[in-house]
């Protein structure tokens, strides 16, 4: 199956190099990465230069799409969406603030392979915050959540693949694009398929200013998603989403438990102010304001994991190089025993 990668990019020189490392050490044997595109929208940092430097090195081929002005995801979705390989069987839409594990894109494949009634698959994002503080323990019980949830129900998000035929464009307002292409595969009568063995690492926000900021604007996307379209992602289903909180509250150890009250408050609080969001102001979350602190994926934890990747990259080019030339000679080889054969 040919898969085209996709990865929106603004001010990413911190992880995008180690980023198209990961992507370009996948594992595959039934996919087949045809290209990694990166659309570099309004940067004013060294992200296309790192792009750049990564296209000249041997491996998967990198397009990098430069646009002069930042004019949010959804406009460099929409971009990369007119502009991709146009034979391909599989789009992959990629956070740049990501790094992604050696199966990752193998194990998408193989599910959208097996499983025809499906449209669209996603990983499940770890995040590499610490322990010890309240953004990093809120961080780290969301994405747990969002794991139980989408086990239950597919939530999918931070990296997902979709049938490339039904990969349409996305409307401008929109703030969430991985929902709103839930909601356009739910509606052509395709399923969505939650891969919890596919693990990508991402990094919440380190401070609280930029995590209630983070959580508003999910929270006011979903809440046009389902005004626009009478589509509801799963994580908004308040008795599913009660029921798992409770489950992790009831195992959890007390200093534990106090963080994710802590939490639960702070997702209503966020959930009320993006409904206002949705309710006085549509447009305010299209190109929203970055969280800085997010940038820093790598950690010295995951460092042995995706540390050589870049080497990796190099070994399996070469790899692959031998294993051609070594096929070439095989195939010359019975033919001349064929010629002097009585």
């Amino acid at each position: 199956m040919k898969v085209s990668i996709a990865v929106p990019a603004y001010n990413e020189e911190r992880n995008i190099a180690q980023l198209i490392d990961s992507l370009r050490a996948q594992h595959i044997h039934h996919a087949d990465i045809v290209e990694i595109v990166v659309i570099a929208s309004g940067c004013t940092d060294r992200t296309a230069a790192l792009v750049r430097e990564r296209q000249a090195r041997p491996g998967i081929p990198i397009v990098l799409i430069e646009e002069a002005e930042r004019r949010g995801k959804v406009t460099a979705i929409n971009t990369y969406l007119s502009e991709r390989h146009p034979d391909v069987d599989a789009v992959c839409l990629c956070s740049a603030d990501l790094l992604v594990t050696r199966d990752v894109i193998e194990k998408l494949v193989c599910c959208l392979r097996d499983h025809p009634d499906v449209g669209m698959c996603g990983g499940r994002p770890l995040p590499t915050n610490g322990v010890g503080t309240f953004t990093g323990e809120a961080t780290r019980f969301l994405w747990q959540m969002h794991h139980r949830v989408a086990e239950e129900s597919p939530k999918l998000g931070e990296l997902i693949m979709i049938r490339a035929n039904l990969a349409g464009h996305l409307p401008q307002q929109c703030a969430v694009d991985e929902a709103s292409l839930e909601q356009m595969v739910c509606r052509d009568g395709y399923r969505l398929a939650y891969v919890g063995d596919a693990v990508v690492h991402n990094h919440g926000p380190e401070n609280f200013r930029e995590f209630l900021r983070q959580r508003r604007r999910i929270a006011a996307g979903h809440y046009w998603l389902r005004a626009s379209s009478g589509y509801t992602v799963s994580t908004m289903d308040a008795m599913r989403v009660l029921r798992l909180t409770l489950s992790e509250l009831g195992r959890a150890k007390p200093r534990a438990s106090l963080y994710i009250l802590a939490t639960i408050v702070t997702e209503v609080l966020s959930r009320a102010l993006g409904y206002v969001d949705f309710r006085t102001n549509r447009n305010k979350h299209t190109i929203w304001r970055v969280s800085e602190s997010t940038k820093l994926v790598m950690t010295d934890d995951l460092r042995p994991l995706y540390g050589h990747a870049s080497e990796q990259v190099v070994d399996a080019t070469e790899a692959s190089a031998t294993r051609a030339a070594l096929g070439a000679m095989g195939a010359s080889a019975p033919s001349a025993a064929a010629s002097h054969s009585p």
